[in-house]
C-alpha cells in the first residue's frame, strides 16, 4: 500500500503525536471496480454447516491449563436471529479489515480495526481508501476505537462532515475526485458499539459490514461486552439506575438559548 500524503515524524492527530511510518493515518490512493458484498450466505443445514476458517492459531503463552480453557474459536456466535436477513460473503475489504485488526493485537493493540473506502457515484470505483486501528489504550481515549478514528481521519482529510455524499465542488473539499459526488462505505472487523454505530450514522455512512458479532467480542478470553450498554440505552432513565447510570434532565431558564439563536440566525445548513 502507497501512502498518497507524504510521511513526516512526530504529526499530530486530535492532539496525539504520532510516527506515519509505524501508523499510516493518510488515506490510501485505489483506482478499480468497488464490489459491494451482495451474495447472501446460505445455510441449507445449521446442524452440518462450517464456516470458512483460515485456520489462524497463534502459541499461546499462558499455562498449558490457561492456554486449554481458551481455544480458538472457529466460527462466529449468533445466538438469535438478530443477524438473519444480513449474512452476506466478505469481499477483499472486510478480510483487509479482519486482518488488520489481526495486526493491531500483534503490535499490542486492541482487536479491532476499520476501513473506510470511498467509492465514485458514477463510475462505481474506489478512489481511496483509510485503515485504521483501535487506539484506545495507545492513545488513553475510551472514544478511539476503529470506527471513530477512521471516520476522524476520513473527515479529516477531505474537509467534509458528510461521508455519505462528497460533492466535487463543496469548496471545502481538500482531496481531488473526478466525478461529481462520491460516497463512502465502513468496514469493521467487529459489530460495532453503540458509540461507534451512532457515530458511523451521523458520519451519513448507509453501509456497514462487520464480521466478528457482539458474542464473539464478549466471549471467553476476550471479554469486550458491548450489551450492557446495548441494554442500558433501550431503558428509560429511571431504570438505568440499576445499570449504574444516574442521569438527570434539568430544568433551567437558559436551556434553550443555543437553540433559538441556531434556528433565529438561519444556522442550520446540515
Amino acid at each position: 500500500m502507497t501512502n498518497i500524503v507524504a510521511t513526516k515524524k512526530n504529526l499530530q492527530f486530535f492532539g496525539v503525536q504520532y510516527d506515519p511510518e509505524v501508523h499510516p493515518l493518510t488515506a490510501f490512493a485505489a483506482d478499480e471496480p468497488y464490489e459491494r458484498p451482495t451474495e447472501n450466505l446460505v445455510i441449507e443445514n445449521p446442524f452440518t454447516y462450517l464456516q470458512p476458517w483460515s485456520g489462524y492459531v497463534n502459541e499461546s503463552p499462558l499455562p498449558e491449563k490457561d492456554a486449554i480453557r481458551v481455544p480458538a474459536q472457529t466460527s462466529n456466535i449468533k445466538p438469535s436471529l438478530k443477524y438473519a436477513g444480513v449474512e452476506v460473503i466478505g469481499n477483499k475489504w472486510m478480510k483487509l479489515a479482519c486482518s488488520e485488526a489481526l495486526a493491531s493485537v500483534q503490535s499490542g493493540g486492541g482487536p479491532f480495526s476499520t476501513v473506510i473506502v470511498q467509492i465514485d457515484d458514477e463510475t462505481n470505483r474506489v478512489i481511496r481508501y483509510w485503515v485504521s486501528w483501535n487506539r484506545v489504550t495507545e492513545w488513553a481515549d475510551p472514544t478511539a476505537h476503529g470506527e471513530v478514528t477512521a471516520i476522524r481521519q476520513a473527515c479529516q482529510e477531505l474537509g467534509v462532515i458528510d461521508l455519505g455524499k462528497i460533492r466535487k465542488d463543496d469548496p471545502n473539499l481538500k482531496l481531488e475526485q473526478q466525478g461529481a459526488t462520491s460516497h463512502c462505505e465502513l468496514y469493521t472487523s467487529a459489530e460495532p458499539c453503540p458509540m461507534c454505530y451512532a457515530a458511523t450514522r451521523w458520519a451519513r455512512i448507509d453501509h456497514i459490514f462487520f464480521a466478528a458479532t457482539v458474542y464473539d467480542a464478549a466471549n471467553q478470553g476476550v471479554g469486550f461486552s458491548d450489551e450492557p450498554i446495548y441494554a442500558e440505552i433501550s431503558l428509560n432513565y429511571v431504570d438505568r439506575k440499576k445499570m449504574g447510570s444516574f442521569c438527570y434532565q434539568c430544568t433551567v431558564d437558559n436551556s434553550l438559548d443555543a437553540f433559538n439563536h441556531y434556528k433565529r440566525s438561519g444556522a442550520n445548513k446540515y
